[in-house]
């Protein structure tokens, strides 16, 4: 017979490790599934002149909630979620990737999101050594540098907004281009005097040495070009780790998961918490906030449900 939990957390970042805390604290049958536990907190930025130690809020709360969930945790299950079904009763069917399955009275979906990426030469090599995929993240720390910013549409836009009164220069590369809603507005921000607009150029690689130093750039003509910057935003968009649940719960149109001020999905019995929600922020405490609210309105509706 498959075992039936109270709860079932997916994903052990901060917002999962803060909803299985509240969890275990209310005495309830709990599995984690999770690769393993911290998130995004296991990959620091770091600058030249910055530690990584300075560059993630709340990383010491994320080890202490780690800690607290691996003693008194009795089912981690190292394993992510293939697909969630509901049973005719109410409650949830886990299937694993690995093949096993579990079932659940109610499921916390802390699954995250996936930056989209580049995939050019020096991408990886440089990632949180000067390339981010996160302007609101890491923008401050490159007070006073050059920057590239290579996207489009309305997360590149937003992207420039922020680092405009904090860096010495920007280049931005319009790769892929996307539509954006104000495009007047777009227009001003481009039209920045320490920005450089690069549109029908492609990115090459980015180089460096132990930093990001610079973007090799090529123009529709051939002519390459090298932009000597210390820093790199990858801003195409982030997309929802969602497959588990994407059949069950109602999802916005970049598809993140749509919940409500307790977390609650469109379907009762599913709660969601952090990046893979519409309360994306890409920071740490708020996931943190958000996976301990999920946790909490899971205990209600566990507590409701045996009544």
């Amino acid at each position: 017979m498959t075992e039936r939990f109270d709860a079932v957390v997916l994903g052990g970042g901060p917002a999962g490790l803060a909803a299985t805390a509240y969890l275990l604290y209310a005495r309830l049958n709990v599995a984690l599934v999770s690769p393993d536990f911290g998130g995004k907190v296991f990959y620091p930025f770091a600058l030249r002149d910055v530690p990584h130690q300075d560059t993630v809020w709340g990383t010491n709360l994320v080890y202490e909630l780690a800690e607290r969930v691996s003693n008194a945790l009795q089912q981690h299950i190292p394993d992510t979620a293939d697909i969630v079904r509901r049973l005719d009763d109410g409650a949830f069917r886990v299937k694993l990737s690995g093949g096993d399955e579990i079932e659940s009275r109610s499921v916390v979906v802390c699954t995250g999101v996936r930056a989209q990426r580049l995939f050019v030469d020096g991408e990886m090599d440089y990632w949180g050594r000067g390339l981010s995929y996160s302007a609101i993240s890491h923008a401050p720390f490159f007070h006073g540098r050059k920057v590239a910013v290579i996207g489009g549409g309305e997360r590149a836009m937003a992207a420039l907004q922020i680092l405009i009164p904090l860096a010495a220069h920007i280049d931005y590369i319009e790769a892929r281009p996307q539509p954006v809603a104000d495009r007047d507005k777009a227009e001003v921000i481009l039209s920045h005097p320490r920005i450089d607009v690069f549109r029908g150029w492609e990115v090459q690689q980015i180089v460096g040495d132990d930093y990001v130093t610079g973007v090799d750039i090529v123009g529709m003509n051939g002519e390459v070009r090298r932009l000597p910057v210390e820093g790199v935003f990858v801003q195409f968009g982030l997309l929802p780790n969602n497959s588990a649940v994407r059949d069950l719960v109602e999802l916005d149109q970049f598809g993140h998961i749509v919940v409500d001020e307790h977390c609650a999905t469109s379907m009762p019995g599913i709660f969601a918490a952090g990046d893979v929600t519409t309360i994306c922020a890409e920071q740490v405490p708020i996931s943190i906030g958000e996976g301990a609210k999920a946790g909490l309105s899971a205990w209600r509706y566990v507590a409701a449900d045996k009544l």
